[in-house]
């Protein structure tokens, strides 16, 4: 069904351990369901249920896993909840100056703490520059292999996601909203550094990856494609046209040979429409028992998304090639001209004259 498979890539076929998480030895699949030094996931861009694919109850460690995730999630929406609040309020307290006219604002009393150069001015320059500098904390992550122990690849890009909001916001602050000369240059290009990276954002969860958040290899993702299916078809008693029904509701009309802008743009709008038509072929299996219907539906939309995954594997590859080409030159002068920046309000000592 999923058109290679598993004994072509060089990879055994042997039952899926979990439907959320599988474990692989370096080069082969595990067989035995044994933990193996990779765990294999699939991340889905809608919500899923992390069950068994047999339909048994969660183990222990499955628990603890899932309210890890919880707990994780409820943090970062707490951290962002205050970040967004504490960023409302600088400009609320602000409002007055920010929305005055550049030749009034000397005459305010709020100048000498709000311009770029004044106390809480050079505060939010240094903070935010600080957290868009901490941002490169994840391409490091992302490269050096010493650092893999540090914590999962997903939680250094949810930081680096964090960090590349809240920085900014932080530098549009320190501006007071006056943007001019060389600086321009740089606050430019951190805008659009942000904006592509909510586009790199969206095409990174496009591509399976591991339980760590590292990306798998074909191999892999057509062992786990593969997988699924036996399961679907030995545990819920899937017929062969069934199978070829969630085939076609995974692909959705999409294909590797539409051209990339037709696809970036229907893209964004598949995980609604294939909530439809997974909804449409859950109502032709009438065979799966009430009680084990939610772990079924749960185990055919992870088979769905990772079969679209595989269809669009070297049309969204070629999508995130060329965003990092877009991406990394806007990165690349942000960073050159805040040093220069910073060099220059030091060495005219304008960053000191917050008096």
């Amino acid at each position: 069904m999923s058109g290679v498979s598993a004994g072509e890539q060089g990879l055994p076929r042997g039952g899926v351990s979990r439907a959320w998480g599988l474990s692989y030895p370096p080069r082969s699949l595990a067989l035995s369901g044994a933990p193996g030094p990779r765990q294999v996931a699939l991340t889905v861009v809608s919500d899923s249920l992390p069950v068994h694919a047999s339909g048994a109850t969660m183990s222990p460690g499955d628990e603890i896993r899932k309210m890890r995730q919880t707990l994780r999630k409820t943090l970062l929406v707490l951290i962002y909840l205050a970040a967004f609040g504490g960023l409302a309020w600088l400009f609320w307290d602000g409002w007055d100056y920010y929305r005055s006219p550049l030749v009034e604002r000397p005459r305010l009393e709020q100048h000498w703490q709000l311009k770029p150069g004044g106390s809480r001015g050079i505060a939010l320059g240094i903070t935010g520059a600080s957290m868009m500098t901490l941002m490169l904390g994840y391409s490091l992550r992302k490269r050096v292999p010493l650092l893999r122990p540090l914590g999962r690849l997903a939680s250094w890009l949810d930081g680096h996601i964090l960090l590349g909001i809240v920085g900014p916001g932080m530098i549009v602050l320190h501006t007071a909203f006056k943007v001019g000369g060389l600086v321009a240059v740089s606050f430019w290009s951190m805008v659009a550094v942000v904006s592509s990276g909510f586009l790199g954002r969206f095409l990174y969860v496009q591509l399976p990856r591991g339980a760590a958040g590292d990306e798998l290899t074909l191999g892999e993702a057509v062992a786990l494609d593969d997988e699924l299916t036996v399961e679907l078809r030995d545990r819920f008693a899937l017929s062969e046209a069934q199978l070829a029904e969630l085939e076609t509701a995974a692909a959705g009309g999409l294909s590797g040979r539409q051209s990339l802008l037709a696809l970036l743009l229907r893209l964004p709008f598949e995980p609604f429409l294939m909530r439809l038509r997974l909804a449409r072929f859950r109502h032709h299996c009438r065979q799966v028992p009430r009680p084990m219907f939610a772990r079924f539906a749960a185990l055919a939309r992870q088979k769905a998304v990772l079969r679209r995954r595989l269809l669009l594997w070297s049309r969204v590859r070629e999508l995130f090639h060329y965003w990092h080409v877009a991406h990394k030159p806007f990165a690349i002068l942000m960073y050159l001209f805040m040093l220069v920046h910073i060099g220059v309000a030091w060495a005219t000592g304008y960053a000191g004259s917050f008096q």
